[in-house]
């Protein structure tokens, strides 16, 4: 089910494996969730959301329906506040349009070179990319060049909305992707994960704690 995971991965950072383990979420600044319904499929990753909320870390939630349990979460060993409101989780949701994630995170990379234009040498992290990456020109020019009209119609999210996004994942020094069917079971499948480690990349989010894929 995640073999467009490893080949993804495996064409992009050299092994077709995650980057993180769950102690990263502890220090992460922003998670973006994509694909995924962990209150539904793997709840122990809600615990590791729910400590990440509590230590103000933003997280994003990607997918096209709303899962409660992303939006809030009520932790059932926690005795004294099963009565509350439960601990808020996703502090953005983002409801993309079916197949559109690629789009989604193309829209947000060009947010964040735009943000690195104004502001040249205080967004991106040019020494990682000097460093660890190949093509970054190529990849930037062809960024740059793809239409507003053409991500927003494809992605189903409004500029504004993904400007918004974009500027949350510029501002965050440690960044995790985390991901699951819902973005691997397309025909584009690899695409979708190589656009996430290219956003990764942008921001240095490989090899360092709270950050990775």
């Amino acid at each position: 089910c995640h073999e467009s995971s490893g080949v993804g991965l495996s064409q992009t950072i050299g092994i077709g494996k995650g980057t993180v383990q769950l102690e990263d979420f502890e220090c992460a600044e922003a998670i973006f969730v994509i694909g995924q319904n962990p209150g539904t499929n793997h709840p122990r990753m809600l615990t590791s959301l729910q400590a990440a909320s509590r230590n103000g870390a933003k997280i994003v939630a990607v997918n096209p329906l709303e899962e409660p349990a992303l939006r809030r979460f009520k932790h059932p060993q926690e005795v004294t506040r099963l009565l509350g409101s439960g601990t808020p989780i996703a502090s953005h949701y983002v409801k993309v349009r079916v197949g559109g994630d690629a789009a989604l995170l193309q829209g947000i990379a060009k947010v964040v070179l735009a943000l690195e234009d104004a502001r040249p040498g205080e967004v991106l992290d040019h020494a990682f990319i000097a460093e660890h990456c190949d093509g970054f020109e190529a990849y930037a020019a062809q960024i740059r060049s793809r239409p507003w009209d053409v991500i927003t119609r494809d992605s189903g999210i409004s500029q504004a909305e993904i400007e918004e996004i974009g500027a949350l994942y510029a501002a965050s020094n440690a960044t995790i992707i985390c991901w699951a069917m819902g973005l691997t079971q397309h025909r584009h499948g690899v695409a979708n994960i190589q656009e996430c480690v290219n956003l990764l990349l942008l921001k240095g989010n490989m090899g360092k704690p709270g950050a990775g894929a």
